[in-house]
Parts: structure tokens; sequence; C-alpha cells
């Protein structure tokens, strides 16, 4: 979903790596280069839930209670509700049970950042960013459930890389983040985003998934294209400082020529 404001200072910058899951790097351009992450780290999310499916204190079953209102991390700032530009229309009526299953859909096929903070309560930050630990991803960070101004206000953000972004896909890919069974549905769960840039090229019966992300001049994207596995192709491409059809011409032409690669 698209967060009120901007996150860029301006300056147009593309940054990229192109690798393959067993981590053998392709290509790259200022894959070190920090970015507000915007939805990219939904990612890391996703990987927290399977683990806790893995261990069996979830179950995609369970219930869930729809809601577009929180609570701040900031002790004392009260309750917030998500920005009218970024509800979720899809959610059912606030208050709705819902399973954890169909949550979770919801923040990585359509990028909902009300199902991503409800899983963020359900899994906490904690976890959330042990996947960025435990994936080799040290320079990203999930700071905070999403519209939390307050929090942001405090310096609470979402930050990564192009380099970080490949390493969290290919760990997730090879499956060393989570064990067979969740490593396939989280794979599948990521065919199904619907906001395809670096995939838009993939031909028919190649397997692919992707989590991108955007705000006001942000404009990422990160995919895997091929079987899961150590062979994938991986590509992260994160940019700044563009508008919205340059930040996509860009993704979609850098994923059209990594896809030959595949």
């Amino acid at each position: 979903m698209v967060s009120a404001g901007t996150h860029s200072d301006g300056v147009p910058v593309v940054a990229y790596r192109v690798a393959r899951a067993s981590g053998e790097v392709l290509a790259a351009r200022q894959d070190d280069l920090d970015f507000y992450a915007a939805s990219t780290v939904k990612l890391a999310v996703l990987v927290a839930a399977a683990r806790e499916l893995d261990a069996g204190t979830a179950s995609l079953d369970e219930t869930c209670t729809a809601t577009r209102t929180f609570t701040s991390q900031v002790p004392g700032a009260g309750a917030y509700t998500v920005e009218p530009d970024d509800v979720d229309d899809g959610l059912p009526p606030d208050g709705t049970p819902m399973p954890l299953g169909d949550v979770i859909d919801r923040m990585v096929t359509v990028s909902s950042n009300e199902a991503t903070n409800m899983v963020v309560e359900r899994v906490g930050l904690a976890a959330v960013n042990q996947v960025l630990a435990d994936a080799g991803a040290t320079r990203s960070t999930f700071g905070r459930k999403y519209s939390d101004l307050a929090a942001e206000q405090a310096g609470a953000s979402h930050r990564t890389t192009a380099a970080d972004l490949c390493l969290l896909m290919s760990a997730v890919v090879t499956g060393r983040l989570a064990g067979p069974e969740r490593t396939a549905w989280m794979c599948e769960l990521l065919g199904r985003q619907t906001d395809r840039q670096l995939t838009a090229a993939v031909p028919g019966g190649v397997p692919f998934g992707s989590k991108s992300g955007w705000v006001d001049g942000i404009r990422h994207d990160v995919a895997f294209v091929g079987e899961p596995g150590p062979d994938a192709l991986v590509i992260a491409v994160c940019t700044r400082g563009y508008d919205e059809q340059a930040a996509e011409e860009t993704l979609k032409t850098l994923g059209a020529l990594a896809v030959t690669l595949a």
C-alpha cells in the first residue's frame, strides 16, 4: 500500500543486485546504499509468521480480528488509524473475525498495511528483526508498525539495501529461514503478489515470486525467478527520487534484462 508523505531526498538514484540464491553475485550497482524500505521488509514479517507456524505456536486457521486502528509503540501516544490513502478496502469491517492465513495472504498479495500490522502484533517486532539478522541482512531494520507516525517521528523506521533484500529473498527460497512446507508456502504467496515489476517479463511456466514497496519518491522490488533453491535468480532494485512512471519503467527494464540470465 502507498504510505503518506515522502522518503525521498530528491536525488534520483538506482541501486540493484542480481545474484544466484546460492550467493554468487552476477551484477551490482550501489547495492549497499541505504533506503527507506517501504513494504519490501514485509517479506521478513512473512518469514516470522512462517516460523511461528513451523513451531506450532500459530495456525493459519486461528482467528484474528480485522482492524484499522492500532496502538503506537511510543508510550503515551495512544491509538492511531491507518491513513485514508493506505486503507485496504478488501479487508472486512473492523471487528470481523478472519483466519490468520487470510491476513497473511493480504499482507503479501496486495501489501495491506493493516494486515501487516495485525501480523506484526501477532509475532512481535523482535521476531521480524531476528529474521533479518538470520538472513545476513545486517543493514536492514523493521522499526515500527505501518502508519505509526509517532514512532516514525521518534526515529523508528524501515531501512534496507538492495544487497540486503537480495540476501533475504535468497535465504527464503533456499529454505534457510523456515522448514520445507512453509518455504514452499511462502514462495507460492510471493508468486501471487499483484504488483509485478521485476517479474513482469517472466515467461509463462517459469516460477517466480516478489515483494515490492513504494511511497512517494520511493519504488523498490525484490524477486526470485526460477525453481526455488540455490540456482534461482534473485533480483533486488531500489530507486529513489523518480516519479512513479519512470521508477516502474526502470524496475521492469532491469527485471527483463535480469530474467535473461535465468
